[in-house]
Order: C-alpha cells, then structure tokens, then sequence
C-alpha cells in the first residue's frame, strides 16, 4: 500500500503517516469524501452540491464545487497513482480503494467473515482499528453525516456486535467487554449490544454490573418508551440472576442476543406487557416464548414461529397472479437466497450479518412486480413478523417518484406505530424504522425502485429481513456496497411464452393454430404484458381466432412512435392501440384525459370531474377500463394505470385533445380536490376559520364529508394524491390552486405528523404565491412553514418564518391570520421556556380576536391566555380567563374547547391546591373528551384527574383512574405508559 491514505472514518483528509495533507476547508473534505465513497465511478455535479448545502443550495453552487475541484486537484497532483477527472456526467477520483480507510475496513470485515473465528476476531479488531472517531466527522453542513454518515454508522455497530460474539465465544470476555460499553453508551436501546455486554460482564465475573445493566436499560424502555425489555434480555436477565445464586458458574453459555439472529423487541407501539418499574427479580414477568434461539438464516426458521411480541404484523403484498408461468431460473435463484451456501473457509451454520437483498432488475412490462410477489407468497411462511410492500414509482411519466421518507413513514403506520410516537425527522424516522426491524424476520418488497439512493433508507440495519427490489435500473452501487445480489430479468422465452399462453388461453385454442399463436409471440417479443393483453382480448372475444388477433397486431405495429426505443417494448403499444380502439367514445375519453391526472391513484369522484360527467357514469366507465386491462382497481374505489399505459394515455390526450380540453379537464380536477379538502378540513377541525374558495367548474363532483371519520379516511386514502397534485398545479400555472391545496392539507399533516410533507408541500406553495406576488398566499405558506418547524424542533427558523408571515397579513389587512400567526408564536415560546413571550403572543391572539369579532377565536385565546399564566405560576390569572374561556365556548356548544378549558381549570386548582376542584374539572374534562372519542386528550385528562385524587387523599379514586388511563395509554402506545404504571405500582 502507498504512503498516502484516504480517510473517512473519523476527520476526512488525506494523511502521509501521521501528517495530514489537506484539505483544510469543510467543503472541500465535503466533495473529497463524496468522490471516495464510490472511487473510479463519476460523481454528479448535483450530488456534490447536495453533500455540500444539502435540499436549499444556493444559486453559486455549482460554480462552488468547481472552485473546490480545482483546489483539490492541487493537492491531488502530487500523489501518486492517483487522478482526478472530468466528463459531462460529473467527476471522478481514481485511487485504489485499499489506500481508503472505509473500503480497506469493509474488506477486513469480508475477509473476517470468511474465516474461522480465530483470524476472524483478529481481522474485525484491525477493522475496527480503522475508526478514529464519527464517520464524515468534519464535513460541511449535515447532510452527509445524517445519510451516508448514519448508514456507515449502522456497519461499524454490527462488526462490533460480530467482533464482540467471538471474541465472548473465544474466552476474551473482558475484550469483549471493552469494545461493548461504548457502543452501549451511544446506543442503548440495541438489545443486541446490550445483551451482548450483559453476558460478557458475567462471563468476566461481574455479575452485579450486568444487572445493574439490565435494570438501568429496563428503567429507560419502561420511563421513555412505555414497554418492557424484549424476551431475549428478560431471559438473560433471569439467567445471571441464576448464576448469582449458584455457587458455581454455569458450566453452559447462557442464551443470549450474543446470536446474529436472535430476535429482539423493539419499541413496540401497543400492547406492551404490565410489570412493576421496580427491576426486583420476583416482580419481572416471565418471559414469553421466543420465536428463535438459533443463529439461523430465514429458511432454516420453523415455518409458523411466533411473531416478535407486541408489534402489529404486518401482511402487505399484493394479490398473488392467478396464472404464472415461467421463470422458473429466476424462481430458483430467488430460492436460493433463503439457502446460502457457506464460503469456502466459512464456519457451517453460520448466520449472515446483515440482511439479504436481491434486485430484480430489467424493463417495463417483463414482470419484474408479478415475479417478485408471486415469489414472496411462495416464501411468506418463512417471514412470520410480516411482509412488507410498497410501489417507489420510481419510474413513470410523471416523475412524481416516492421519497424514502414517504415509504418509511407507510412503514411506521404498518407496525401501527401511533402518530405521536413517530420521532419529527426523517433521519429519526428511519432510525425507528430499522430499531423495528431489527433481529426480526420480515421480508420487504420495495417495487419499482428508481435508484440507489432512493433505496438505501429503507434497508434494514441487521440480518434476519430479506428485501426484494424491483427496478429498471441496475442498482449497481447496491451490488457493489450492499452486497446485494443481482436477478436481471429478460424477455420470456417462446417455450415459456407459449406456456402462458395455454395456460390463459387453454391448450386446445392454441393447438388450433399454432402458426397464429408463433406468429402473436414473435410480435409481442416475449414480453410478458403484452401476451397478459393479447391473451385476456382473446378470453374475453372466444369468437375472434387467434390469426384475426395476430393480423391486428401486425397492422398496428409501430403506431407509437415517441415510444420507439428500439426494443421490445415497441411492441405493447400496439396492443396497447387495439385495446384502446374497442372502447367506446366516453370510455376512450376517460382513459386519455387520465394522462392529465398525475396519479398514483384515482377515486371515482376525482375521475368524474376529470372528464366533467357525473359519478355514476364515471363508475361505469371505469369499470370498462378495468376489464379492458387498461386500468386496475387497486382497492375498491381507487384505480392506477400501470407506467406504460400511463405514457401511452399521455401520447393520446397530447395527439387527440386539444390544449384547452387538456387544461380544462387538470382545472377541473384541481377544483375537485381543492373543494373536497376543504370540506373535510372543515369537519376534520370545524374551528378553524377556512379561506374562501371561488365556485367550482361546471363539471366537478366534490365529495361529501360529513363526518370526522370520513374526513379522515379520505385525507389519509388521497393524501399522497393531493401532494401529487398541489405540485402539478404550481408547475402548471395554477399558482393559486397550489397555495390553496397546501392550506387544505395543513391540519390534517400536522396532526398526524407529516411534518416533512408539510414542509414540502408549503415550500411549494410560498414559491407559488411569490410567482404571482399573492402577498396573502405567502404569509399563509410561510405560516404552514413556520408550523413544521416548531414540530421538527427548528425554533430560529420558525420564528423568522412566522414573523415574516405576521408583517404580511399585516400588509394585506387580515387580523385573523395575525392572530393565527401569535397561537405558533406562543407554542413556539412555551417549547423553547419563553413564558413571558408566550404570554404575550397569547395576549395579542386575544386583541386581535376580539378587533375581528371572532368569539370562538376569543374563546380558545382566553383558554391560551390563562394555559401561558399558569406556566408562569400565576394560577388566579389562569382561574380568571378560562372561566370565562369555558363560559363562551359552553354558548357555543363547542366540546371540544370546552374540554380544553375544564382541563387547563383542573390544572390550576389542583396547583393551588384546591384538589376537590381540581377533580371536578378534571372529570367534567374527561367526560367531554369521552364523547367526542379524544382517546389520547381523555387519558391525559384521567392521568391528572388521578394525580388530584391522590393529593386529595382518595387513593381507590386515584387507582381507578391511573388503571383506565393505563389501559389507554397501553393501546395507544403512548409514552406515558410507563409513568402511570410507576405510580400504580407505588400506591401498592
């Protein structure tokens, strides 16, 4: 190896020995360690400027990067073997990767991982050696060390993990020890580590500090997040208690997550197991049965085990095909992943390290998705916590491709993780995600992947998954990095070709005419969507031979010529032209226009204002779409286009609609949901004050929402649409709609915690507003701004956000957007213990309120006003307005501010000691949140209504309502689950 090394593992620079040689400026080690992550392959320009200013570059970005290309070529130019070039596509430093700490460390790993455990504890401790501290530690901005950092962090913590389980299996406990306590201390809720360091401490003789361990770890899962330790640690734990008492060691291991593959219990959002606080060895549950005590692969699991404890199991994969054919070499190497051959050299039996990827790669219409779920319904039994699923739409006219944050997020609801337990990052979302993940057997189905880095967020942190990905796109990078393995796809073959045929078709029809049924598959050209077409047009027609079908797709052939790319996909548009022919007028009007929606779905409603007809007759159409195969029904009600037939519908609303027929149709359908949100923001949250909308288009067909419920739904259902949709209105001109949408959406994403959605959507919105100066739109925008950053903890920049909103609703004259605008400036005051200022932006709220004549804005100021006092200890002042708080919103008949108001009342007569008062608002709270189904406002007010009891000295009173807040909180999963339990357990 040369002098000169390339680090990455700790500060980024190049070093001569001990001497480092530059670069001296962050942005510059910012675009050195982008180019050697991945040396010998061209980085682009936009990558480097995300690494260096993240998702808000400024407008000399590229020029930036530039001058740190040249800076760097500098201290390039004297090393040897070693080259920094340019090209059209980006730039590239070639270097040999054994000269760049990160690949000569994942190297050792690979090595180790090959080799007995003797030089293969020696090879990951040389490894490990490589660390001088956090990856990408000394980069510009964040975004490199929260992605690619985070990531690279995840693989040092499991080559601990394996250096610690053999240096535990070879008798060097203390060594193991050593390494373990740090990475404990940085990641204490790994069950993994945890338990790891629990047996090498007893093993090492220090039985009274594994404990000590346990209970301190117990102690955090149960105050922080309402659960108890996974099976594994409780058994170990039941293990060196064991071993305390006996007078001699144990003369066998105890089973420990010192196994790769053992199972432990991640945060769990529901159901968590009741047990005192206390750690005392007789009031630990017994443990569960395990699902496996075993480091197996996922095939050598029993079929059947349990699912891990406490988390929802999720069964997500699409309907299985009812005829597939073929395959069966792809079929066998998928198989294959559930049966890996050890290496030469490897230990028999051995677990892999991190999870098995395999990426079914090739082009659209080969059945990449039909072959990766037919698979994963063969191999389900094997993933008993559950099988997950998501189409990326990484591919499609549109461009309108899923961020990982909105699958990990899908993600998080599948495990049914409650909104308010779901971290306001993206970074700690998917931290969250892989702590689910981890040591469970799940497999994962991430369709229609665009590229690598779309991917990587979604990949677990530990074996035991395996993740199938479909793409058009290689994913070379995964190949290489992730050491996933590659299942490129091709065309059928005629002998499976023929197959699929007959078994559609039956054997007889196409025994009939076997020169019509060679012709129809030299014509389609193996691909498997168009023979699915070709053979469901001949079922449906049984009159219409086959050398009929084989004539038309012969005179159709090469209609669509912006397709043409000199492959086989030329070809589906000519079945794709036939079906669309024998549609009737509406029917063939409906599927063009439908390439004006930007999709990924489509409701009945939404469908009917599209093409302006009412919604039954939209329903019928449709349906001849769905049985056409033109279109699927996805779930009943919502219909999708596959990407091809999408391109194909664009093709023919550009040929045969006019613009203006084309720009109708996108206002109508902006109408449509614009109008439908608002009304189910109205009964999602009837106290806000909604803007005014102009009257719909002739045409539209708004949904009635007339319940909370099916406001919720419907939000839930379209809201990846409407996204979709608010940014195609801003790239279509319709600045105003953009703005709107974003308003409608705003509730409903903060209550259940999209904030990332809410940031997006509202940046898109403010730059809508600015294009037509609309000075109102741009102070709502930055309002809906300002609202997620309060949520993801950005204080400075909500402020600035919300005070620039404030000066414009000043300008424009509107009172109530002002006082809007003081509600978040005074939440933004009490999260960061600015009471005073709090106080006077609750304060101002009220003036402006009462300038507008707004009495149910009055009310809840009034209730805002005495909450602020009473976090300044001024009780009589908080006594004082929400009387007058709850009187107002009693006239009103409003619950749901009433409740707030007997809440905040409960809270300042138990304060000043009242508790016999106290406990009367507290219970006229609980009984309105009670009926309006608030679970977790109703159990917070139960939590303090017990806590009054108890100062009242009613102790059954106070257990009865810790026990039924409890119960709640367990079903929801909530945080202060482990409180409650704490204070029931020491009333006895």
């Amino acid at each position: 190896m040369h002098g000169t090394e390339f680090r990455l593992l700790g500060p980024v620079g190049i070093w001569q020995g001990e001497q480092g040689l530059g670069p001296t400026a962050a942005q510059q080690r910012s675009v050195l360690a982008m180019l050697l992550l991945d040396p010998g392959r061209v980085v682009p320009v936009d990558r480097l400027v995300m690494a260096v200013w993240g998702e808000d570059p400024p407008g000399s970005a590229r020029n930036a990067v530039q001058v740190q290309i040249s800076k760097l070529r500098r201290i390039l130019a004297a090393l040897p073997d070693t080259e920094l070039s340019t090209s059209a596509q980006g730039y590239c430093l070639t270097v040999d990767p054994e000269r760049v700490d990160l690949h000569r460390f994942r190297e050792l790993v690979r090595e180790a991982r090959k080799a007995g455990d003797g030089p293969a504890g020696e090879l990951l401790h040389a490894a490990l050696q490589l660390w001088r501290g956090p990856a990408l530690a000394d980069v510009a901005g964040g975004w490199l060390p929260e992605t690619v950092g985070a990531g690279l962090e995840e693989e040092r913590r499991a080559v601990v993990e394996e250096c610690a389980a053999i240096d535990l299996r070879s008798g060097r406990h203390q060594q193991a020890a050593a390494v373990l306590s740090p990475l404990v201390a940085e990641h204490p809720f790994a069950e993994r580590s945890v338990g790891l360091l629990m047996e090498a401490l007893s093993r090492s003789g220090r039985r009274a500090d594994a404990l000590a361990l346990f209970r301190a770890t117990r102690r955090r899962y149960v105050e922080e997040l309402g659960i108890e330790p996974g099976d594994d640690l409780q058994r170990l734990h039941q293990q060196v208690l064991e071993e305390e008492t006996s007078p001699e060691p144990s003369p066998t291991p105890p089973s420990s997550p010192s196994s790769p593959s053992s199972p432990s219990h991640a945060p769990s959002p529901a159901h968590a197991p009741s047990g005192s606080p206390s750690g005392s060895p007789s009031e630990v549950p017994s443990p569960r049965p395990s699902p496996s005590a075993s480091p197996l692969p996922p095939s050598s699991l029993p079929s059947g085990s349990p699912p891990a404890a406490g988390l929802a199991v999720p069964q997500q994969l699409p309907t299985d095909v009812a005829h597939f054919t073929g395959r069966e070499r792809e079929l066998a190497g998928l198989d294959a992943l559930l049966r890996p051959e050890p290496e030469p050299g490897a230990e028999a039996g051995r677990a892999p390290t991190a999870a098995v990827i395999s990426v079914i790669a090739g082009s659209g219409g080969l059945g990449k998705t039909t072959l990766a779920v037919h698979w994963a319904h063969r191999v389900r039994d094997r993933f008993p916590d559950g099988q997950l699923y998501v189409n990326l739409r990484g591919f499609g006219p549109t461009g309108s491709a899923m961020t990982p944050s909105e699958a990990v997020r899908g993600f998080l609801d599948a495990f049914q993780v409650p909104a308010h337990r779901i971290p306001a990052t993206v970074e700690a979302q998917t931290a969250l995600y892989r702590s689910l993940l981890a040591d469970r057997r799940v497999l994962i189905l991430l369709d229609n992947a665009r590229d690598a880095d779309q991917v990587r967020p979604l990949l677990p942190g530990a074996p035991g998954c395996l993740v199938l990905l479909t793409s058009r796109n290689e994913l070379t990078s995964l190949v290489v990095a992730e050491q996933a393995q590659p299942l490129p796809l091709d065309l059928l073959d005629r002998a499976e070709a023929r197959e699929l045929l007959v078994r559609r078709l039956g054997s007889e029809r196409v025994a009939a005419e076997p020169g019509a049924v060679e012709d129809v598959i030299t014509v389609c050209a193996g691909l498997p969507l168009a023979l699915a077409i070709v053979a469901a047009r001949a079922a449906t027609h049984p009159g219409f031979t086959l050398e009929a079908l084989a004539r038309e797709l012969h005179d159709a052939r090469g209609s669509l010529d912006a397709f043409d790319g000199g492959d086989a996909t030329t070809d589906v548009r000519a079945v794709f032209s036939w079906s669309y022919h024998a549609l009737g007028a509406d029917a063939a009007r409906l599927f063009r226009l439908l390439g004006v929606h930007p999709g990924p779905d489509i409701a009945a409603a939404a469908a009917a204002s599209l093409v302006g007809l009412p919604v039954p007759q939209a329903r019928r159409l449709l349906l001849q779409l769905t049985r056409a195969h033109l279109l699927t029904e996805r779930s009943p009600g919502q219909y999708a286009l596959h990407d091809l037939l999408r391109a194909y519908a664009i093709e023919l609303t550009q040929a045969y609609d006019s613009e203006a027929d084309r720009r109708a149709a996108l206002h109508r359908t902006l109408d449509h949901y614009l109008h439908t949100a608002l009304a189910a923001g109205r009964v999602f949250t009837p106290h806000r004050t909604p803007i005014t909308l102009p009257a719909a288009r002739p045409g539209v067909s708004p949904e009635p929402l007339a319940e909370y419920g099916e406001a919720l739904t419907w939000f839930t259902v379209e809201h990846p649409v409407l996204v979709a949709v608010q940014q195609q209105a801003a790239e279509s001109g319709f600045e105003t709609h953009a703005w709107q949408l974003a308003w409608t959406l705003a509730e409903f994403l903060d209550q259940l915690g999209h904030w990332h959605d809410q940031d997006v959507v509202h940046t898109v919105a403010l730059e809508a507003a600015r294009r037509t100066n609309d000075l109102a739109g741009q102070a709502h925008a930055l309002h809906g701004l300002g609202l997620a950053d309060l949520r993801m903890a950005r204080y400075d920049r909500a402020r600035e956000r919300l005070l620039r909103a404030l000066d414009l609703h000043g300008k424009t004259g509107n009172p109530a957007g002002q006082a809007l605008i003081h509600v978040a400036l005074n939440l933004a005051g009490e999260r960061q213990g600015r009471h005073k200022e709090g106080l006077y932006h609750a304060q101002r709220t009220l003036e402006l309120y009462r300038e507008v004549g707004h009495r149910g804005g009055e009310a809840y100021a009034l209730n805002n006003v005495g909450w602020a006092y009473a976090m300044l200890g001024e009780y009589q002042q908080t006594l004082i307005h929400c009387e007058k708080a709850l009187r107002m919103l009693q006239e009103a008949h409003d619950g749901r501010g009433a409740s707030a108001a007997w809440d905040s009342l409960g809270y300042a007569h138990h304060r000043l000691g009242d508790h016999q008062q106290a406990i009367t608002c507290y219970r006229n709270a609980v009984e309105l949140r009670q009926e309006r189904g608030e679970r977790v406002r109703g159990a917070e007010s139960l939590y303090r209504l017990g806590s009054a009891q108890l100062a009242a000295g009613d102790i059954p009173g106070a257990r009865d309502s810790w026990q039924q807040a409890l119960a709640m909180f367990d079903v929801l999963g909530h945080p202060d689950a482990g409180r409650v339990r704490e204070e029931l357990g020491r009333l006895g």
